[in-house]
């Protein structure tokens, strides 16, 4: 009985083992295939970048306005921002929950957009989000995109893990 105690504690242990290396390579590809362009092109304006980076079947949801959006509503096309001379954008995101199997993943945390004004001292927001990315034929794109700023503080955006 002994024996096939310490089996079963072997197999858990190392199918979890095996379960974080895959939730770990497919954050790795999120990271390059999603979350590092989109910072650029939010940071940069770069609206046609942005939009490419969603599903065409992607669900928006703005929880504190108590909307439900599209890709057309939440992604009109548009020209792109022109850079700000005066200043910048800063954005970062912390993760606090990464969940990925096969060609499905969820994630959820906290971001920071600081604006920077020639000046003046620099000015940040937070808010929390949840999104669920799939993988499609080019690569993981955003599904379902949903995040509220209700509650959120710097100190909650400090306890979760920053991007790897």
């Amino acid at each position: 009985m002994k024996k096939l105690v310490i089996v079963f504690v072997a197999i858990l242990f190392f199918a979890d083992a095996f379960a974080q290396a895959d939730t770990s390579k497919c954050t790795d590809e999120i990271n390059q295939q999603v979350w590092k362009p989109f910072i650029a092109h939010i940071t940069s304006g770069n609206n046609e970048g942005f939009r490419s980076l969603h599903s065409k079947r992607v669900t928006r949801v703005e929880i504190d306005r108590n909307l439900i959006q599209d890709y057309e509503k939440y992604l009109p096309v548009k020209p792109n921002r022109k850079p700000n001379k005066k200043g910048g954008f800063l954005f970062e995101l912390h993760f606090d929950k990464r969940i990925c199997s096969g060609n499905k993943a969820w994630e959820t945390g906290y971001y920071k957009g600081t604006i920077l004004e020639e000046g003046k001292a620099p000015s940040s927001y937070y808010g929390r989000f949840f999104v669920v990315l799939e993988k499609e034929d080019e690569g993981w794109k955003i599904l379902v995109d949903a995040d509220t700023s209700k509650g959120v503080t710097e100190d909650n955006f400090n306890s979760a893990s920053p991007m790897e």
